[in-house]
């Protein structure tokens, strides 16, 4: 089974100007190195490419072949603020999707920036229990969405046709966010709302043996990389986390 792993960049250290959840040591540079070790420890991808959407930080590029870069020419913000009719984390998909199309992987998935998650082949375990969908989302149960953007698995033989839906959508992503656009532009597929937990869910238990977590406080933090074996060095103090 092949699959491509794409995901979106951006981090500049500074404050945001909407409401974030978490801490912001999530959307770090530092943060990527964790990141980096779930993809690598976890997962089996053929190629791993990462959307940077004029970032002005950048982490230290690691020695894999599998990586490509990508630098879009503008920074087209979060999906809240409105700079334009799609977001960087739309761009940062569709863009990602036709990569893992033209490469010719039976799978592409979207692993967010920030989306950290533990368990031996979990792409996998989830295509096995699901082996007919064209798209596995985690559910949104317990979220204000539909659906969870964290980890998603597109087949890579709609992605054509879910590309063309996306972009169909009337409304900017400030007025409907990605999690709808994601559910209405795979309406007409075979989509499966997987029970990967937890996500944006809350609470947590970081002894599963399969989990991914997202917008995570520094406590969470400290217990996930507990869990991997690392020390907390990367970690910012308490004093620095963002509510």
């Amino acid at each position: 089974m092949s699959y491509s792993i794409v995901t979106g960049w951006y981090a500049d250290h500074q404050a945001r100007g909407y409401r974030v959840h978490g801490s912001d040591f999530v959307r770090s540079v530092e943060c990527f190195d964790i990141w980096y070790h779930c993809v690598r420890s976890f997962t089996s991808p053929s190629n791993i490419l990462i959307i940077d959407s004029a970032s002005p930080l950048r982490p230290s590029a690691p020695d894999d072949p599998r990586i490509s870069w990508v630098k879009l020419k503008q920074n087209y913000g979060h999906a809240v603020e409105g700079k334009s009719t799609l977001c960087g984390w739309s761009r940062a998909l569709l863009l990602g999707l036709s990569y893992g199309f033209n490469n010719g992987d039976l799978y592409t998935v979207l692993v967010e920036q920030g989306t950290l998650f533990y368990g031996k082949d979990i792409i996998e375990r989830q295509i096995a229990v699901h082996p007919d969908a064209d798209i596995i989302a985690p559910s949104g149960f317990g979220t204000p969405q539909p659906l969870q953007t964290g980890i998603l698995i597109f087949r890579s033989a709609i992605i054509p046709k879910f590309v063309e839906n996306y972009v169909r959508i009337a409304g900017a992503d400030d007025a409907l966010s990605p999690e709808k656009k994601v559910a209405l532009a795979g309406n007409d597929m075979k989509i499966a709302f997987s029970a990967l937990p937890y996500g944006r869910r809350r609470p947590i238990d970081v002894s599963a043996d399969h989990f991914f977590l997202r917008h995570c406080d520094l406590p969470e933090l400290h217990a996930f990389t507990t869990r991997l074996g690392f020390g907390n060095d990367l970690l910012p103090r308490p004093e620095h986390q963002v509510a």
